[in-house]
């Protein structure tokens, strides 16, 4: 294999000596795609790419030959130039901004030491191998490793806006070595060396060395990590300065390499509209050969005897060349040239409605929902599996500690909601200075990752900060929510971390500090399980291995003899009360084993190239012989709304699949909670060591379920997954198509992305919803990924098409905006392949009347504008249209099932839409034709004769007209806007075609004032619109009465709502109550699957006018007893309110009898008449 020249395998930055460094690229960032020169030229081979484009240039170039093109080369030259301009100067633009931004950055001044010389540069002249000098809240222009900062321990903090949206602090932790070199003087004489990979995007590696000296010998090598490396775009904060190394420059930093574009995702609708128009494509060679073939025919038999056709008797290429080639010209507009655009803009729009929808605004998190992808939102409208993680995603990721076990005894479990934390049994061991007790939370306050602070004092004197840690609040700072309540809870139990130093840690038990020092920390990760620290007690000099973590993984690694029966019954019972479990353990160990494991640590931990995999070896081979201590319960409480989400979803057709790291009980448990796995199904969990016994559970399972009458739902290990994901993956698939929904539990990314891929590669759509870095490979692997803006940062929304806050919203964004985007993009496809062919169809018609020439119908002004103006922006206002309202897709999640299963989009719908266009256009030419040339026609007005240009312009205007009132049919939901627009542009097209008539550069010159003066015009436009449109009407009524769909039902309960002055979301709160039960999941009664009412809903009448709904309600006891509570509760409240005015004005009358010093009769009479009366009406509004 050919290699390439000079390629890198491992980058070497010299400190102090750019001759060695001058090989690497500097520091010029280029964000930027094009070039002054290149602009063009690269533009348009870009656009040309496309097939489309291509086909549109073909087109374009043969109406350049005059012998050939029936119209202007301009109705294809003039959309073409647009549509190439229009994208060219979109391009232009973005790029204009791209430019001045990389101007700015490589202009910025730096401060440098480069060849034992300081010296200020831009920061474009950086190069690798030079000592950058950055003050605080500056942005670091390179990659660069830490060498000493303002702190004593040469650590800093840093914020990382700019790389993963995070804007919490982070800490970058200095070698002691080079802690020291803190000005420029020391760091000039510095001459170290850093190895490391070559440039790679990975921002969460970096495995390397620095050398003190470039001959420093092996034991001299100094480890480097991502604790020590500064990347480009993050800013320093709360730090005076720091000094780094620079190790990669400009657009191979990490950043940089990380600006790739991403692959581009195809929806599925765009996939079949591509299909569709190969279709076309193949149906308009078909007619190319028909048409060319019969125009030949017709030339040889008739057309020679015609002396004023002109045929041109010599050349032989005109028959089977020429006449083939007009009709393909004519047909050119079957494939509509705007479409791709529409879409493009369509999709845009669609992309903002989500951004700026206010419903999925959360208040806490001052968040909304972000499309980052504004391509596939139609996608999101035909889910039929999502594949969700459980912590943060269903939860809400605020852990508590609950409950614990230590050495066999538990505590807080008196009831559900106790809490160790209060336990008495537990309080005196901590304060009885047990020592499992104490070990077992010196365990959780030690083994952790968590930086504690303290809130700002007035007090000036740091010294006496120490002395009052007791009375400080302190405030830890955890990258993860389970460490954080851990540690908490040890403070809370007088087990205080109060320090962290690099290599210190200070714990406080009952008042007395305690030092540990830091020895070293092998760090958690989703395929270890488990977090384990190396720590010396400096008083006592004892060594600990303390262990956290899964309890498959720790289980494996405990001292054998143990009795740990009483601690594994209280993690099944702390698992099924829906908490999350880890095991604690430890062991201590002797200098003999430390100096033997450090020894081995440095080795794989100099390693450049697979430095996980060798550590993994070291850690794994150490971590063993643990003595258990006990285990922790912590509480993650379900977010809001996520069992009615979940419920929700499910009744839109849709399976739900939960991929969790937890623990078997625990995921049960939350599954039962959450709505996933209902009390009514059977569980059935997938087992088994080895291939065969896979196998054979798999097989057992279909034979249970084969005659199963209710749901059942499966569970699988992570174990277990990774074998069943082998060579049985086809059993494991069709098992898992026919649950309802499937728990994968203690599940790694890699199998999370394996569940989905397999899944997905069956042709199913997928989506797949997470919030942490362990989800970042499922949610690229789905076909929509959706992150959650949760605690554990923000790579899972970085990888996402969508993001979110909050799980619930969820179902607004498919059911609401994802239906209605596939829904109107569907329309707007299938309308412009419907206009584009119907129109083309007339063309061809014309043709039977002039000997299959090729000739057009229409001038080249309409065939430009037709497909460009009076057909392309009223679509647009489309996008307004729904089909049914917001609040009935959220009672009636069923509907989603249209868009889901493709109902709006087929083989069905793409025949019924080609067949109107055909049916119309035959009859539209054929009713023209025989009213104007059936017997001569003579004009009125002026004595001429009918021509083609007035024939044409007439049969024009009836297609606007046509076209106009398809638009108004096809509209559901009626708005100020699409009634301006649809009805306004009518208006606009006769105005534009009056003034058109008006230039005498034009063919149609004063043609349209004969036309208009002529009485058989309009009677025309009317006779040809009510016959072409008939059949359309009748079809469409016909199908709501006698065959209606989901959406017609619907529809029809709103007109019946609205008709009675009723919300449409009144039958919200009993629906919704009725969710809760078993009879709720039948949803409303109005449902049009088979579990609705009893029988066929009684089809509407008219869906613009008032409904019958008699014999409905009498099917419908639902809604009738919706209707009449409602109606009570108005009449209450009405009755109510008279009562209440009356009220008042019985005491106003009262008041003036006290005021009167007058007590004849009369005033008694009237008064005693007016009480009379109150209290008869009173009994009438009772009655």
């Amino acid at each position: 294999m050919w290699r390439k020249k000079n390629q890198e395998t491992k980058r070497l930055a010299f400190a102090n000596n750019s001759l060695l460094n001058e090989r690497y690229v500097k520091n010029e960032v280029t964000n930027s795609k094009y070039k002054w020169w290149n602009f063009i030229p690269l533009n348009l081979w870009e656009q040309f790419g496309r097939f489309m484009n291509q086909y549109f240039l073909l087109i374009a170039c043969l109406q350049l030959w005059t012998e050939i093109t029936p119209v202007d080369p301009e109705t294809t030259w003039g959309p073409l130039a647009f549509i190439f301009l229009l994208a060219a100067l979109k391009e232009g633009l973005d790029d204009l901004n791209r430019h001045k931004g990389d101007k700015k950055a490589n202009e910025r001044m730096y401060h440098i030491i480069r060849d034992e010389e300081p010296m200020d540069v831009m920061s474009k002249d950086i190069s690798v191998g030079d000592i950058l000098y950055l003050e605080e809240n500056m942005e670091s222009p390179c990659d660069i490793v830490l060498l000493s900062s303002s702190n004593e321990d040469g650590s800093c903090y840093i914020q990382t806006a700019n790389l993963d949206g995070e804007t919490d602090l982070k800490p970058r932790i200095g070698l002691p070595n080079t802690a020291s070199l803190g000005t420029d003087e020391a760091l000039c004489s510095f001459k170290g060396l850093v190895e490391c990979k070559p440039p790679n995007p990975d921002i969460y590696v970096f495995d390397s060395r620095l050398k003190m000296q470039p001959d420093a010998s092996e034991e001299e090598i100094l480890s480097l990590s991502v604790s020590q490396i500064i990347l480009q775009g993050v800013h320093l904060r709360n730090t005076e300065y720091v000094y780094g190394l620079t190790v990669y420059t400009g657009n191979q930093s990490k950043l940089g390499m990380n600006k790739l574009t991403p692959d581009t995702k195809w929806t599925k609708i765009d996939k079949q509209i591509n299909r569709t128009t190969l279709v076309i494509f193949a149906c308009q060679f078909l007619f190319l050969l028909i048409f060319g073939i019969t125009g030949g025919v017709w030339k040889s038999k008739t057309g020679k005897d015609k002396f004023y056709l002109y045929y041109p008797e010599d050349e032989r290429w005109f028959q089977p060349l020429v006449i083939p080639l007009r009709f393909m010209l004519l047909m050119s507009l079957m494939i509509p040239i705007s479409l791709k655009v529409t879409l493009d803009i369509c999709k845009y729009i669609y992309a903002s409605l989500i951004n700026w929808d206010l419903e999925m605004w959360d208040d806490e998190n001052e968040m909304g929902a972000h499309a980052s992808n504004t391509a596939i939102s139609e996608d999101l409208g035909q889910i039929e599996y999502i594949f969700s993680d459980k912590t943060g995603t269903l939860t809400e990721n605020i852990m508590e500690f609950k409950k614990c076990s230590i050495f066999g005894k538990s505590y807080g479990t008196k009831h559900r909601n106790s809490s160790a934390l209060e336990d008495p049994e537990l309080l005196q061991a901590i304060n009885e200075q047990r020592p499992e007790a104490i070990l077992f939370f010196k365990n959780l306050a030690l083994n952790q990752s968590v930086v504690p602070s303290y809130p700002e004092t007035d007090s000036d004197d740091e010294d006496d900060l120490s002395d009052s840690d007791e009375d400080q609040e302190i405030i830890y700072k955890a990258s993860s929510p389970d460490e954080e309540a851990l540690v908490k809870a040890a403070s809370k139990l007088g087990i205080k971390f109060t320090e962290r130093k690099t290599d210190l840690l200070t714990i406080v038990v009952n008042k007395k500090p305690i030092q540990y020092q830091l020895i070293q920390t092998l760090e958690f990760s989703s395929e270890r399980k488990r977090m384990s620290v190396l720590v010396r007690e400096v008083d006592s000099r004892q060594i600990f291995l303390f262990t956290k973590g899964a309890d498959d993984v720790i289980l494996e690694r405990i001292r054998e003899g143990q009795e740990i029966t009483k601690t594994i019954k209280h993690l099944e019972r702390f698992a099924k009360n829906g908490l999350r479990t880890l095991l604690c353990g430890y062991r201590t160990v002797s200098e003999e084993k430390l100096e033997e494991f450090l020894k081995e640590f440095k080795k794989a931990n100099n390693e450049i190239e697979n430095r996980d995999e060798a550590l993994e070896k070291v850690f794994s081979k150490f971590e063993q012989d643990f003595i258990l201590l006990g285990a922790t319960a912590i509480e993650d409480k379900l977010q809001d709304e996520v069992p009615q989400t979940i419920r929700i979803l499910r009744e839109a057709g849709i399976k739900f699949w939960m991929l969790t790291g937890d623990k078997f009980s625990t995921a049960v448990q939350i599954a039962k909670s959450c709505n996933l796995m209902p009390y009514d199904g059977l569980l059935f969990p997938i087992e088994g060591a080895d291939q065969g016994e896979v196998e054979n559970s798999l097989d057992k399972i279909s034979e249970e379920v084969q005659n199963l009458e209710k749901n059942f739902y499966l569970i699988v290990q992570g174990s277990t997954l990774k074998i069943a994901l082998g060579e049985v993956k086809h059993k494991l698939l069709n098992l898992s198509l026919q649950a309802s929904s499937v728990i994968c539990c203690r599940t790694t990314p890699q199998q999370k992305a394996g569940v989905v891929q397999m899944v997905k590669e069956l042709g199913k759509m997928t989506l797949s919803i997470g919030d942490g870095g362990n989800d970042v490979t499922m949610i690229q692997t789905a076909h929509v990924g959706v992150g959650i803006a949760g605690r554990e940062g923000l790579q899972a929304v970085r990888a996402s098409d969508y993001s979110i806050s909050r799980f619930k919203f969820l179902r607004r964004l498919m059911l609401v905006h994802g239906r209605y985007s596939y829904y109107r993009t569907t329309f707007l496809a299938q309308y412009s392949f419907y206009k584009s062919i119907f129109f083309c169809v007339i063309q061809l018609a014309f043709n039977f009347w002039t000997g299959f020439s090729g000739m057009s119908f229409f001038n080249s002004l309409s065939v430009m504008t037709y497909n460009g103006v009076f057909t392309a922006i009223p679509i647009f206002f489309f996008l307004l249209d729904k089909d049914v309202s917001e609040e009935s897709v959220y009672l009636n999640p069923h509907l989603y099932r249209d868009s889901s299963q493709g109902r709006f989009y087929n083989k069905k719908t793409l025949f019924w839409w080609f067949m109107r266009a055909i049916y119309q256009g035959i009859l539209a030419m054929v009713m023209l034709a025989g009213i104007y040339q059936g017997r001569g026609y003579i004009y009125p007005s002026d004595g001429s004769g009918i021509d083609n240009q007035l024939l044409s312009m007439t049969g024009f205007t009836i297609v606007i007209q046509i076209q106009t009132f398809t638009m108004a049919l096809e509209t559901k939901h009626w708005t100020f806007y699409n009634h301006f627009i649809i009805w306004g542009f009518l208006v606009f097209f006769y105005i534009s075609t009056i003034i058109a008539n008006t230039l005498p550069n034009l063919e149609i010159y004063y043609l349209l004032f004969r036309a208009y003066s002529d009485p058989i015009h309009w009677l025309s436009c009317v006779l040809i619109n009510t016959i072409v449109l008939a059949p359309v009407i009748i079809a469409k009524y016909w199908s709501a009465q006698y065959i209606p769909n989901r959406a017609d039902l619907v529809r029809e309960r709103e007109v019946y709502y609205r008709s009675r002055g009723l919300p449409i979301n009144a039958a919200d709160a009993t629906i919704l109550n009725n969710l809760n039960s078993t009879e709720g999941r039948v949803i409303p009664a109005y449902n049009s699957s088979d579990f609705g009412i009893n029988g066929i809903l009684t089809p509407f009448k008219d869906c613009f006018g008032k409904s019958d709904f008699e014999e409905l309600n009498k099917k419908d006891p639902l809604t009738t007893l919706i209707i009449e509570n409602i109606q009570n509760d108005i009449l209450k409240k009405k009755n109510q309110e008279v009562r209440t005015q009356r009220e008042l004005d019985r005491k106003e009358k009262n008041i003036g009898l006290n005021k009167s010093n007058s007590d004849d009769s009369s005033n008694s009479d009237s008064s005693t008449t007016a009480s009379s009366t109150t209290e008869d009406e009173d009994d009438e509004l009772n009655n």
